[in-house]
């Protein structure tokens, strides 16, 4: 019984631990929703294998987080090898896909796309780029003009630019750049295009961009904290899971 009431104490501390650490991942970083659940997940999960009264019901909880991780680890697959780009990505048109703006200044996510953007755009004079995305929330401007605003001020010429500024999630993205670039070319749609977003973001970039019709040349932005790039991949996971059995 001594025994028992000792391991029951370490479970509840080891519980507390991980809320302690949810609850910092999630109220005091910035952008670490995705490990504060994975991680309030455990706190949930050591309470109910402790307290569950029979031993059957042990073995269903157990397996049910070896199917969970196993499947958010084949989810993972295509996620991962998308990140890596494509080379060349050669094209007359880049697709330049926002992220959030604090304000009027692009957050780190879209800072490390318009790094990558400008790169791009550097290396082939006689490109030209979509910046896509519309205004959110306590956005004071839409992502499209802060994109322009930055490249506009980091040298690239704004002929080059062309704004979209109607679209809020990524299948809108394309669904609105496909008709700015019908109206920019006499009615015709770019067979290929590149396409700048985060690394952990290029699958479905690209899986909608073929929904719209392009052939999609992956430029990833590398996502530059290491444990903000864990937490971007694991929730990037849980999406494509969501757009392979829900459709969006």
């Amino acid at each position: 019984m001594e025994k028992e009431a000792k391991f029951k104490n370490f479970s509840l501390l080891l519980a507390a631990g991980f809320l302690v650490l949810a609850c910092f991942f999630r109220f005091v970083l910035i952008g670490y929703q995705t490990i504060a659940l994975l991680l309030a997940g455990c706190a949930l999960f050591v309470m109910l294998f402790d307290y569950a009264p029979k031993r059957w019901m042990k073995k269903v909880l157990a397996g049910c987080v070896v199917v969970g991780v196993f499947g958010l680890g084949l989810l993972e697959v295509p996620v991962v090898m998308a990140s890596r780009g494509d080379t060349p990505a050669d094209a007359e048109y880049l697709i330049v896909l926002g992220a959030g703006v604090n304000g009027s200044t692009p957050s780190l996510s879209l800072y490390n796309r318009l790094t990558t953007a400008r790169e791009w755009l550097e290396a082939h004079p006689d490109g030209k780029a979509v910046l896509s995305g519309g205004q959110g929330p306590g956005e004071e401007l839409s992502e499209a003009e802060a994109m322009y605003r930055w490249l506009l001020s980091n040298g690239i010429d704004g002929s080059r630019l062309y704004k979209e500024e109607e679209s809020a999630t990524t299948q809108e993205n394309f669904i609105c750049s496909a008709v700015l670039l019908r109206e920019l070319n006499d009615g015709i749609l770019p067979q290929t295009v590149a396409v700048v977003s985060s690394e952990y973001h290029l699958y479905r970039a690209k899986y909608w961009a073929d929904k719209a019709g392009f052939t999609a040349l992956g430029v990833p932005a590398e996502t530059t904290l290491p444990v903000l790039r864990l937490n971007y991949f694991l929730r990037e996971g849980a999406a494509v899971g969501r757009l392979l059995v829900l459709g969006y």
